[in-house]
Order: C-alpha cells, then sequence, then structure tokens
C-alpha cells in the first residue's frame, strides 16, 4: 500500500477527472505558477495542441501524487516526434511537479518517474522551460543519467524574480542612483498630467474580467507590439485563452490585473496570477501616447510598494527573459533552459548527440562570429 506506483493519464478527460490529486500535488510542491494547475493546464492542451497529443507521466504514494511530468507530442523542426513540455511563448503550463517534503525519499520516487518516462511511446523528451537550477529539476536529470539516458542541457535566458522582504526603505535604498531619479521624475511628472493611482482589480465579475482583458490588449496593439505582429489582438483565439484562462483563475482567487491610471486613463498594466503569495506577471503593456513618462516601470514601482505592504507577499516574479527595465528593480535570477533527453534508442540517441555536438556549436560559433565582427 505504501509502495509509489506509476499512474499515467492519456486524455485531458482523465486529466480533468483527476483535478482534486493534480492540484494537491500543485500545493504541495515548489512551482508558485496558477497555470499549471490541471484545468489550466487542459486549456493550454485545447488552444495549442491536439487533445490526444497529451500525456502526462505521475507517481502516486500512500493514495496521493507526489510528482507529475505533463507532455504533448510535438513535431521538431518538421522531422522528430518528441514529448515536449506544454510551453510556448504565450503561456508555459507545463513544469516537473514534485511534492516537496519527500525530502530523501524524493530520490526513489524520482527513480520510478523515470521508469514510467521510458515508458512512453517517444524516446526523445525535448522539455523547454525547465528551471535548471531548481533541485528538483537537477534531481530528475541526475536520475535519467544514472539510469542510462543521453541528457543534454541547455540554458536559454534567465529570469527575474524580486523577493518581498517587507522593508520597503532598505529595497529602495539599493536601488542605482539613477534608477531612484528616474523614477522619481517620472511619477512627477505624470502627475501633472492627471491623477496617477494603482487599482488592482482581484475579484472582479466574469464580464468585467473580459472587459478588462480587451481594454488592455488595446493598449497593447497601440505599442510596438502591435507594430511588430506580437500583440494579443493579432491572434484572436490567443486573446480568447487569455480571458478564458483569467476567469478560471479568478474563481480560484488567483487572477490579478494591476493597472496605472492618470486621470481617467489607464496608460500601463500587468496581468498577473497570483498564488503562494508570489505575483507573476504574465502579460505587460504602457500607452505609448505616455512612453516619455516610463508607465510601465512606473505601475511595477507602485505595484512593488503595494507588494511590500502587504504581509502576505513573497515576491514578483517577471517570468519572462531578463531585461534591462527588470534589472532595474535587483530582481534574485533562476535560470531556464532545455533538457534534450534519449531515454532509448540509437535514433534518439544520434539525435540528442547531433544537438549538442553540431547544432549548439553552430549557434554558439555564429554568435562569436557575429561579436567579433561588431568588434572590427
Amino acid at each position: 500500500m505504501n509502495q509509489p506506483r506509476i499512474v499515467q493519464y492519456e486524455s485531458l478527460a482523465a486529466l480533468r477527472a483527476a483535478a482534486g490529486s493534480w492540484d494537491d500535488l500543485w500545493l504541495r510542491s515548489d512551482t508558485t505558477l496558477p497555470s499549471l494547475r490541471a484545468e489550466l493546464l487542459a486549456q493550454w492542451i485545447e488552444q495549442f495542441a491536439a487533445a490526444d497529443a497529451f500525456r502526462a507521466v505521475a507517481i502516486e504514494q500512500q493514495g496521493r501524487l507526489v510528482a507529475a511530468l505533463p507532455l504533448v507530442q510535438h513535431r521538431l523542426r518538421g522531422v522528430l516526434n518528441v514529448a515536449a513540455m506544454p510551453c510556448n511563448e504565450w503561456s508555459a503550463s507545463g513544469d516537473l511537479l514534485l511534492d516537496a517534503s519527500l525530502g530523501e525519499t524524493a530520490t526513489p520516487v524520482l527513480q520510478l518517474l523515470v521508469t514510467a518516462i521510458r515508458q512512453l511511446p517517444l524516446p526523445l523528451l525535448w522539455l523547454n522551460e525547465a528551471t535548471l537550477d531548481s533541485e528538483r529539476w537537477q534531481s530528475l536529470r541526475q536520475a535519467m543519467a544514472e539510469a542510462g539516458m543521453t541528457v543534454v542541457q541547455h540554458p536559454r535566458w534567465q529570469v527575474g524574480r524580486v523577493a518581498i522582504d517587507h522593508d520597503w526603505p532598505a529595497y529602495k535604498a539599493r536601488w542605482s542612483r539613477k534608477h531612484r531619479q528616474q523614477m522619481a521624475q517620472a511619477a512627477r511628472k505624470l502627475a501633472q498630467e492627471g491623477d496617477v493611482r494603482l487599482v488592482i482589480e482581484s475579484q472582479p465579475l466574469s464580464d468585467a474580467i473580459t472587459a478588462s482583458m480587451l481594454q488592455c490588449f488595446d493598449i497593447e496593439e497601440r505599442s510596438w507590439k502591435g507594430a511588430a505582429g506580437g500583440a494579443v489582438l493579432r491572434h484572436p483565439t490567443v486573446a480568447e485563452f487569455f480571458i478564458r484562462q483569467a476567469e478560471q483563475a479568478a474563481q480560484w482567487g488567483q487572477f490579478e490585473l494591476a493597472l496605472l491610471h492618470c486621470g481617467d486613463r489607464p496608460v500601463a498594466f500587468s496581468y498577473g496570477l497570483s498564488a503562494k503569495g508570489v505575483f507573476h506577471s504574465l502579460k505587460t503593456g504602457y500607452d505609448p501616447d505616455f512612453a516619455r513618462h516610463h508607465p510601465g516601470q512606473l505601475l511595477r514601482y507602485y505595484l512593488l510598494e503595494r507588494l511590500y505592504a502587504d504581509p502576505t507577499r513573497k515576491a514578483l516574479d517577471f517570468l519572462g527573459p531578463m531585461t534591462s527595465s527588470h534589472a532595474a528593480w535587483l530582481p534574485q535570477r533562476y535560470s531556464i533552459g532545455r533538457l534534450a533527453v534519449a531515454t532509448r534508442g540509437v535514433r534518439s540517441r544520434v539525435a540528442v548527440w547531433s544537438y549538442q555536438n553540431v547544432w549548439l556549436r553552430y549557434r554558439r560559433m555564429a554568435r562569436e562570429n557575429s561579436g567579433s565582427s561588431r568588434c572590427k
């Protein structure tokens, strides 16, 4: 009864039927992003993948899940069928879930999870957006290597997370002098345009969510993202996905939308999912008419001030790749990357070898040559 056993979910219906167990594991894990919960994971699959491409492997012990890894079948560069995590440029709903209370007993659980992974019909794993420096991912990688799998790790970007220690004056004092001056000047000049206030919507009605999200997407559309073709409104089904996601998160009390107003006009927004004391900033944007006042940075200023005043808050996670605007807030950093894993078979091992010794080397040489050319 106490021995761990493998559980596999091969349909969205099975995942939704096990939502209580899946979400309970998410709650006990170190992961904080609500889009990893069962219903939002299912919504991601419905939007961005074929329903029959979904499969999750999990480990159950003493009647509850203690580890899980959601996957989707994906055709890599139109050539290779791989098992990938449900993540893309719009939203991340894939991660390794591991009961944080396992401690040293996590090793046999992960070993059994590796056994389940080896049983998958696809012998090549392409795990984008793994948190490489987290203990759970390092332990899984070690368990895979010890099982004889070929594993290549490729760091891709860093993400900033501002830890909230609730000492706002001390935190502000650590900022660079330039950043403090820029924020003070921007706040003063924006206030000359109208009354400046931060509004956080956390428990709106369903109709209000749709209206608020569309208002934010319109702000994004009028910014540089619209001209570049990356705004949500350029992809109507994606807008529907985010609204549906927000409505579900609101039912859980995990939806938050921060809006910076100047007079009666919103000039910047940050759409976030909040859980376990962490505000996860999924989408941000600002009105280009107010760009000279740095409205996006001002929103972060007032949002962080609000978070520091709330004793239940632990962090603000920027989620996306680190930028200079993120770095100004002195965040801690964690590494996001890819694990390419050949679980069995010659073909998958050759694919991983080629990725490491041909593709990654080519990319590295191309970057080095580009850097050398700029220096001439």
